[in-house]
């Protein structure tokens, strides 16, 4: 083993040496990574405790310098963008998956070409969601992240099509193995004894970008997803929250007509008008049913807190009738019971009725997976713009994809699985 170790210390920094050369960023991380080596890993994997583990025999049969530093490279990013932190509860296969597409669609456009066996490409998650009836570009998968990918993947008709034609899942993303005590170092990396790991990547990650954008050698791509990995995961009740109090606060002014009845040296506020929150739920099958209830639930209680009326355009290929809820119950009831259609995704209509409805600064609310026929359109975009300059906030909630829409605001919606009382 101790001849092993060394010859893999001797790949690790020729890889370095090549890398701070050709793409900086990437040896930064590299150079940061704790490597191991244990027996008892399938293959390879990143951990929780924020280090690589290699098997040997694995390691030995990769055969030249330029499947070795893919290898290297894929698991740094890995860690990088915290995914054995993010994955939390989520299905660890199709999370592997998602993840293993966007950093090895990275690397192939940097130029790292040698991925070693059956890797994870664009190519073959467009296959997998095509047998599944979702048509998605080529270009836009590759535009996605992986959060955006998981939720593609994460369709019971993608689990059947991946379960019948693939056969060695991606696992790299994994717990750290029970027989950890028989991992031996080859590269002990940048981390403290104590140090929080995924503290560590965090601080690692914005540490070297912010050194290399100073150069001037940052790609863009990359940027791009270190910006997501850094940024705060809010909840997102909160940012429908957020979003809805800054409409909201559009028909608020301050008036010396009237002191602030707390502070009397300050004005007071006026109300201009009553605003309507305008829900357009896309019903057309693909949204589960316990997600379009969390979602009514949160808009109606949040009209409520800002003292807006609520008002639901179900769609699906057509716009079905208006739905106003005035009470918690009919809440509860009459919107859930208006949200059965079915047959096809074409969001024009919707805006078409919305149209002829909303009144200037109104806030409008759009809950859909973002697989939208008619998205692109120059008729519905035209709505669409029309829409934007009238209302105070455009706030598109998808579970799935971000459609490329103008002056909205995007929250993507992670289904919370009901807790079982007992």
């Amino acid at each position: 083993m101790d001849q092993f170790i060394r010859e893999m210390r001797s790949d690790i920094e020729d890889t370095k040496a090549l890398l701070f050369l050709q793409a900086p960023f990437l040896a930064i991380l590299l150079s940061k990574m704790r490597i191991l080596v244990n027996k008892n890993v399938r293959s390879l994997m990143v951990t929780p405790d924020g280090e690589a583990i290699f098997n040997p025999e694995f390691w030995s049969k990769l055969d030249g310098p330029e499947k070795k530093a893919f290898i290297l490279l894929h698991e740094a990013l890995h860690l990088a963008f915290r995914h054995p932190w993010l994955i939390k509860d989520r299905d660890r296969k199709l999370y592997n998956m998602a993840t293993d597409m966007v950093i090895n669609e990275m690397l192939f456009r940097h130029g790292f070409n040698h991925a070693p066996g059956n890797p994870v490409t664009a190519v073959l998650i467009q296959v997998l969601v095509r047998d599944s009836g979702m048509v998605v570009g080529l270009d836009e998968l590759r535009r996605l992240s992986s959060e955006e990918v998981y939720r593609l993947l994460n369709n019971p008709k993608v689990e059947v099509n991946l379960e019948r034609n693939i056969q060695d899942e991606p696992d790299d993303v994994s717990e750290p193995p029970s027989e950890h005590q028989d991992s031996e170092v080859v590269q002990g990396g940048a981390m403290s004894e104590g140090e929080d790991p995924e503290e560590f990547w965090r601080a690692t990650v914005a540490e070297a970008a912010i050194t290399v954008h100073q150069a001037g050698v940052l790609p863009g791509d990359i940027k791009r997803q270190v910006d997501l990995s850094l940024k705060a995961q809010v909840s997102w009740r909160r940012q429908i929250r957020g979003s809805v109090q800054e409409g909201a606060g559009r028909m608020v002014v301050s008036t010396w007509h009237r002191s602030s009845r707390r502070y009397a040296s300050f004005p007071g506020i006026k109300r201009l008008g009553v605003q309507t929150v305008w829900a357009l739920i896309d019903c057309s099958g693909s949204i589960p049913d316990e997600v379009l209830a969390q979602f009514v639930t949160e808009v109606w209680s949040v009209s409520r807190v800002y003292s807006c009326d609520l008002k639901v355009i179900p769609w699906d290929a057509q716009a079905h009738p208006v739905v106003q809820a005035r009470t918690a119950v009919q809440a509860r009831r009459k919107i859930p019971a208006a949200l059965k259609g079915g047959g096809g995704t074409v969001l024009g209509p919707a805006l078409r009725e919305l149209g002829g409805r909303i009144r200037m600064q109104d806030i409008v609310i759009i809950l859909s997976d973002g697989y939208i026929a008619d998205i692109e359109a120059k008729q519905t975009l035209d709505l669409y713009r029309r829409i934007t300059r009238r209302a105070a906030r455009v706030v598109f909630v998808t579970t799935g994809k971000t459609p490329p829409l103008p002056t909205t605001r995007f929250i993507h919606l992670e289904h919370e699985p009901q807790r079982r009382s007992g």
